[in-house]
Formats: C-alpha cells, sequence, structure tokens
C-alpha cells in the first residue's frame, strides 16, 4: 500500500546564479573599450596632419631613380612656375627637351579633406593600384605617337595622410637611355623615387 501522507518532495526554488550576468556586463565593458579606442585611431588617422608646405620643399625630393633610368644622374627638381610644383628636364644634344617631369603638392587640412579630394577626382587612362605607397596611389604608363615620333609617359599620384602627391614623366623613345622600351621599369624608378620623396617630406619640420 502506498503511503500519500507524505507530500512530494519539492526542493525550495534555488538563487540564480550571478556569474552569467557578470560575464555578460564584463563583456559589454570590454566591447565598449575597444570601440572608443578603435574610434579614438580613426579619428587620430582622419585628424592627421604628417606634412607641412615649406618653401624648399623641391630640395628634399629624391628622383635618383628617375634620373638613373633616364641617363642624368645629375638630375635634380627645381621649383615651377606653377604654385607648389616642381620640374626638372633632360635636354638632347640640341638643347631641345627630350624629357620633362614634375612633381606638384596638394596639401589638405587634414587626412580627411586630402581623401575627398583624392576619392572624387577621376583619373585619366588606365590606372593600376600601387600597394604599400602611401595610404593610396595609382599609377599610369602609356605609349603614343606625337608628330611622327613616339613618346611614353608615367604619371603617379599618391595619397598619404594630408598630402596628395602627383608625379608625371613624360620621355622620347629615342633618348640614349632608352626610356620608353620598358615602361615597367620607368615607373618602377618614378615607384622608387616617391617612395623616398615622401619618407623626406613627413620628416621635415
Amino acid at each position: 500500500m502506498i503511503d500519500t501522507s507524505t507530500g512530494l518532495w519539492d526542493p525550495p526554488p534555488s538563487r540564480p546564479s550571478l556569474t552569467p550576468a557578470r560575464i555578460g556586463a564584463s563583456l559589454s565593458a570590454v566591447m565598449i573599450l575597444v570601440l572608443v579606442a578603435a574610434g579614438g585611431v580613426v579619428a587620430h588617422a582622419w585628424n592627421d596632419e604628417r606634412y607641412r608646405e615649406t618653401a624648399d620643399a623641391c630640395s628634399l625630393l629624391d628622383i635618383s631613380a628617375v634620373a638613373t633610368r633616364l641617363g642624368d644622374p645629375a638630375l635634380r627638381p627645381k621649383p615651377s612656375a606653377n604654385p607648389d610644383t616642381c620640374a626638372y628636364v633632360v635636354e638632347d644634344e640640341d638643347g631641345f627637351w627630350a624629357s620633362y617631369g614634375t612633381v606638384e603638392f596638394t596639401y589638405g587640412a587634414n587626412a580627411a579633406v586630402a581623401w575627398v579630394g583624392w576619392r572624387y577626382d577621376e583619373t585619366e587612362g588606365s590606372p593600376r593600384d600601387v600597394p604599400n605607397l602611401g595610404r593610396a596611389a595609382r599609377l599610369v604608363s602609356q605609349t603614343r605617337n606625337v608628330d611622327g615620333g613616339t613618346v611614353c609617359s608615367v604619371s603617379l599620384d599618391v595619397l598619404d595622410s594630408n598630402l596628395r602627391l602627383s608625379t608625371a614623366l613624360g620621355a622620347n623613345a629615342d633618348m640614349p637611355s632608352r626610356p620608353c622600351d620598358d615602361l615597367e621599369a620607368l615607373g618602377e624608378a618614378l615607384i622608387e623615387s616617391t617612395r623616398t620623396s615622401l619618407a623626406r617630406l613627413a620628416g621635415s619640420p
């Protein structure tokens, strides 16, 4: 016979564990700290003003790789008639320009302003991205016929912090150094010179 006089065992409700709540609160706090830190890093990057305008910017440029490729190692950039632009020229034996290069500086108030100008500016030709050069860089190379003669050109547009550095180089194919025979090498020389120039400009007071 079953004794039903004793009630079924019904344990009292246990106090819920606080461990999950504590873990959740800790994770939330960590996430908030991460987001705040990330926001600070992004804000700092956008407000970066690494480059300063300087009157002797042309003297800080390094074009040694380009000069060697053009066959004129002593070539140096000089201030141009155009504002914020430096230029260099290689003359042929008749005193005419066999090659002409320019470097143009465009300074933004900060990295964000410079990026907007870069983002919404169209580049002619078929640019290719250049990795590991500034924040972003694109290179355009081409060869064409002008008045019966062959000329080649390379241009490199680089964005880094608040500076946009635009370089362009044109050359006659019949120069003794034959720069147009290997456009890739000419482009690489321009990239190498620009990389060194950016380091110099960023380190200037």
